[in-house]
C-alpha cells in the first residue's frame, strides 16, 4: 500500500469510528429503519452533488444497475439497519469489535470467489493479531453474552458478514468504474430500497421532536459516514485488495476510543495500550507487500 492509501485508511477509520457514537445517540429517539434511512439520505445528497459537479458519466447498462443494486443491498441497506438494531441491545464498543470481524468474512469470500486473492500465513497472522488486539482494546467484559445481548451480537455479526460480501462482490463485478458516480448511485439505490420500508413501518422520524444531539448525529452519520466516507472507501477498493480495504474495521474501535475520550470525556484505560499496538501490527501484516526475491538467473547474468 502507498502512503496515500494508508492515509485514506486512517481517515476512513476515524469517520466510521464516530458512526457508532452517532447511531447510539439516534437509536434512543428513532427506529433502526429510520436511522438507516437518514444515513442513506445524507450520503445520497453529498455524494450526488459531488458526482454532478464532476460530471460523472451515467451508465445505462442494465447489468451495471443489477450489480450495483446487489452491492447497495449488502454494503448499505441491510447492514445499516442491522447495526442500529444491534445497538438497541449492545453497547457501541461491543458493536465496534464485532464489526472488526469484517476482514475475516472478506478473506473467506475472497479466497473462494477471487482467484488472485489468497490467504498467506502472514495475512492470517495479521487477521488473528488484529482481532486479539481489538478484544484487548474493548476489554474482556465487553465479550459477555447474556439475554438480549446475544441477539444484538448476532445482528452485528450479520452486518459484518454483509460488508465482507459487498467488498468481494464489488471487486468481482464493479471494479474499474467511476468511483464517485458509483458511490452516489449506491447511496441513491439503497435509499430507494429503504424508503418503502420506512413508510410501511411508519418509521419516518418526527423531526420537530428530535433533540439537538440526535439532529447533529443524523447529519454526522449521513454527511460524513455515508457521504465523504463512501468516496474514500470506493477509492480504496479501486486501489487495494478487498481484504486490505476491509482492514479499516480493525482501526474503527481505536477511533471509537478516541472519540469517546475527546468528545464524551471518558477516561483512558491503560489496559488498551497493548491492544492498540497489536491492532496496528495486525493491520501492518495484512497490508505488507511481500518482498520479491531476485531470480537466480538474473544474478548469474549480472556476474558474467
Amino acid at each position: 500500500m502507498r502512503a496515500s492509501h494508508l492515509i485514506g485508511l486512517v481517515v476512513l477509520a476515524a469517520i466510521w469510528g464516530a458512526s457508532f457514537m452517532f447511531v447510539k445517540v439516534m437509536v434512543h429517539e428513532m427506529s433502526p429503519v429510520a436511522v438507516a434511512w437518514l444515513r442513506l439520505a445524507g450520503g445520497a445528497a453529498i455524494v450526488g452533488v459531488v458526482a454532478v459537479i464532476r460530471r460523472s458519466r451515467v451508465s445505462l447498462e442494465p447489468r451495471f444497475w443489477f450489480d450495483l443494486s446487489v452491492f447497495a443491498a449488502f454494503s448499505s441497506a441491510i447492514p445499516f439497519v442491522l447495526i442500529p438494531l444491534a445497538q438497541q441491545f449492545i453497547p457501541a464498543n461491543l458493536a465496534a469489535i464485532l464489526n472488526s470481524s469484517t476482514p475475516l468474512w472478506t478473506s473467506l469470500f475472497a479466497f473462494v470467489l477471487l482467484p488472485l486473492e489468497r490467504l498467506s500465513r502472514v495475512r492470517v497472522a495479521g487477521l488473528v493479531l488484529g482481532f486479539v488486539g481489538v478484544a484487548m482494546v474493548i476489554g474482556p467484559e465487553a465479550l459477555g453474552m447474556a439475554g438480549s445481548g446475544v441477539l444484538g451480537e448476532l445482528f452485528m455479526l450479520g452486518a459484518s458478514c454483509c460488508y465482507g460480501i459487498a467488498a468481494v462482490y464489488f471487486r468481482r463485478t464493479l471494479i474499474g468504474g467511476d468511483t464517485v458516480f458509483m458511490a452516489a448511485a449506491q447511496n441513491v439505490v439503497a435509499f430507494a430500497m429503504m424508503t418503502p420500508v420506512v413508510l410501511a413501518t411508519n418509521s419516518v422520524p418526527h423531526f420537530a421532536a428530535l433533540s439537538a444531539a440526535a439532529v447533529w448525529s443524523s447529519l454526522g452519520l449521513g454527511v460524513l459516514c455515508s457521504g465523504f466516507a463512501m468516496i474514500i472507501y470506493y477509492w480504496l477498493l479501486q486501489n487495494v485488495t478487498a481484504t486490505q480495504a476491509s482492514a479499516v474495521t480493525y482501526l474503527v474501535p481505536v477511533s471509537a476510543v478516541f472519540w469517546s475520550l475527546t468528545v464524551l470525556g471518558e477516561h483512558l484505560d491503560p489496559r488498551i495500550i497493548p491492544g492498540l499496538l497489536l491492532v496496528a501490527f495486525g493491520v501492518y501484516l495484512i497490508n505488507r507487500r511481500p518482498r520479491v526475491q531476485p531470480a537466480r538467473t538474473a544474478v548469474a547474468v549480472s556476474e558474467v
